[in-house]
C-alpha cells in the first residue's frame, strides 16, 4: 500500500513539474531571445520539459517491469539532467560575461562541463542495464549515491567555484539566486536514499527553474527598459542633433532678410520651418516604423529650407513612384543632408539632389539618393566626419529594423549614389 502511495505521489509531482516546465516554455518572452543568457535559459526550459515528460512516462510504466520503452525513457531522462546542468554552467558564464569589466569565466569551462556531462550520462545509462554500475557507496557505506551522479557532483562543485569567484561581479543577491541550482541538487542527491522512494531530484530541478525563471525575467525587464531608454535617447539625440545652432541661425537669418525683400516668401518659409520643427519634435516620441511618405515630407521640408540658403545653387528632383512601405523614422533624411552638406555645398556652382523610390520585383522597396556634387573616395568615408546622423547609423538602423542594406557608390568629382534596399519579408513590408 505504501509503495502504491509513493508511486502515485511521484507521478503527481512529476506530472505537475512537467506542466510547469511547459507553461514556462510557451510563456517565455520571444523578444528577449537576442540575449545570450535568455537563449540558454530557454534551451534549459525545453530540455527540462522533455526530460520531465520522459521520466514521468518511465514512472507510470514502472509497475509493468523494465522493458525497452522504460530503458529509453530513463536514458533520455538521465541524459537530460546532465544537459540541463551543462546549460546551467553556460548560463552562469553568460551572466558573468555580460559585465564587460568582469574577469571572464575561463574559456575551457564549457568544454570541461561538456566532457563531464557526456561521461556522466554514459555511466548513468549503463547503470540501467548493469548491476555493477547501479550504485556506489562511500567508505563505510554511510552515504549511498548512484555512480551516474558523481559527474553531477563534479558539476555542482564547478558551479559553486564559479559563483564564489564572481560573486562580487554578480552581486550577493544574484549569486544566492543562481546558487539555488547546485544547492538544491546537492540536497536532493544526498537526501534521496532517505526519502523512502519519493523522487527528489526532478522536483528540485523544477524548483530551481521557478526561482531563476522569476529572477531572469526581472533582469530581462530591467535590461529591456534600459534598451528602450537608450533607444529613446538615441532618437532624441538624432532629432535634436538635426537642430544644430549654426543651421538654425542660417535659416533664421535667411528668413530675416526675406522679411525685407520678399515678405510672402518669408511667410512661406516660416510655415515650412514651423512644420519642420513640429515634425522633428514628434520624432522624439516615435518608437515604431513610419511610412516612407512621412519620411518624404520631412525631406521636402528640409530641402525647402536649404533652398532658401542655396538658392539656384541647389536643385531638387523627386521621382518617388512607390511610397507604400515602412522605414525607420529619420533614416533616409540624413542621407539627403549628407548629399547637400558633403556633395553640393562644397561645389562652387552647386548641383542637384535627386530622390528616387521604386518597388522591387520581389515586393521590397529601393530608395536612391543621388547628387552630382564633388563626390568622394568611398574608402575615405570614415574620415569625412560623418557622425550619428550619417551613413554608419543609417546602415545599422536599416539592417536591424527592416532587414535591409545600404550601399554607396561615388568617386571624387563625380556623382554619388546611396542605395537603400528594404527587404519584403521583414518589418518594412506593408
Amino acid at each position: 500500500m505504501i509503495d502504491v502511495t509513493i508511486h502515485a505521489v511521484n507521478i503527481a509531482v512529476l506530472s505537475f513539474c512537467s506542466l510547469e516546465a511547459f507553461i514556462m516554455m510557451v510563456s517565455f518572452r520571444g523578444e528577449t531571445l537576442h540575449y545570450r543568457a535568455s537563449r540558454i535559459f530557454f534551451a534549459k526550459l525545453v530540455v527540462a520539459f522533455f526530460t520531465l515528460s520522459c521520466y514521468t512516462v518511465s514512472i507510470i510504466h514502472e509497475p509493468r517491469g523494465r522493458d525497452f520503452l522504460d530503458a529509453v525513457m530513463l536514458s533520455i531522462a538521465y541524459v537530460g539532467v546532465y544537459v540541463i546542468y551543462a546549460l546551467y554552467v553556460l548560463y552562469l558564464k553568460a551572466q558573468v560575461d555580460k559585465f564587460t569589466d568582469a574577469v571572464p569565466v575561463p574559456y575551457w569551462v564549457p568544454y570541461f562541463t561538456l566532457v563531464v556531462a557526456i561521461i556522466g550520462s554514459l555511466v548513468w545509462i549503463l547503470s540501467i542495464f548493469s548491476d555493477e554500475f547501479s550504485a556506489y557507496r562511500y567508505a563505510n557505506s554511510v552515504i549511498p549515491i548512484e555512480i551516474g551522479q558523481i559527474g553531477g557532483l563534479i558539476l555542482i562543485l564547478t558551479s559553486f567555484i564559479i559563483i564564489i569567484r564572481h560573486y562580487r561581479t554578480l552581486g550577493l543577491r544574484h549569486s544566492l539566486i543562481l546558487s539555488s541550482m547546485p544547492v538544491l541538487l546537492a540536497i536532493a542527491t544526498f537526501a534521496q536514499p532517505y526519502a523512502h522512494g519519493v523522487d527528489l531530484l526532478y522536483p528540485a530541478i523544477m524548483l530551481e527553474f521557478l526561482i531563476v525563471y522569476t529572477q531572469h525575467h526581472l533582469d530581462v525587464e530591467i535590461r529591456l527598459k534600459k534598451d528602450e531608454n537608450a533607444e529613446i535617447r538615441t532618437r532624441l539625440n538624432m532629432a535634436t542633433g538635426r537642430m544644430k545652432p549654426h543651421y538654425l541661425y542660417n535659416v533664421l537669418t535667411t528668413i530675416y532678410y526675406l522679411c525685407e525683400t520678399d515678405p510672402q516668401k518669408a511667410q512661406n518659409a516660416i510655415g515650412t520651418f514651423s512644420e519642420y520643427l513640429r515634425s522633428t519634435l514628434e520624432t522624439m516620441e516615435k518608437q515604431e516604423l513610419v511610412s516612407f511618405s512621412w519620411e518624404l515630407a520631412e525631406i521636402r521640408n528640409y530641402l525647402t529650407l536649404e533652398k532658401l540658403r542655396f538658392g539656384d545653387r541647389l536643385t531638387v528632383e523627386f521621382d518617388t513612384e512607390y511610397v507604400d512601405f515602412l522605414v525607420p523614422p529619420l533614416s533616409i533624411q540624413p542621407l539627403v543632408e549628407n548629399a547637400v552638406k558633403h556633395g553640393i555645398s562644397p561645389k562652387e556652382d552647386g548641383g542637384t539632389v535627386r530622390i528616387v523610390s521604386r518597388k522591387l520585383m520581389d515586393g521590397g522597396a529601393q530608395i536612391r539618393v543621388i547628387d552630382n556634387g564633388v563626390g568622394f573616395d568611398v574608402d575615405d568615408l570614415k574620415e569625412m566626419g560623418v557622425t550619428h546622423e550619417g551613413l554608419a547609423n543609417v546602415r545599422e538602423r536599416i539592417r536591424l529594423e527592416v532587414g535591409g542594406d545600404v550601399t554607396v557608390t561615388s568617386s571624387p568629382g563625380r556623382m554619388t549614389t546611396v542605395v537603400v534596399t528594404i527587404r519584403p519579408d521583414e518589418k518594412g513590408k506593408r
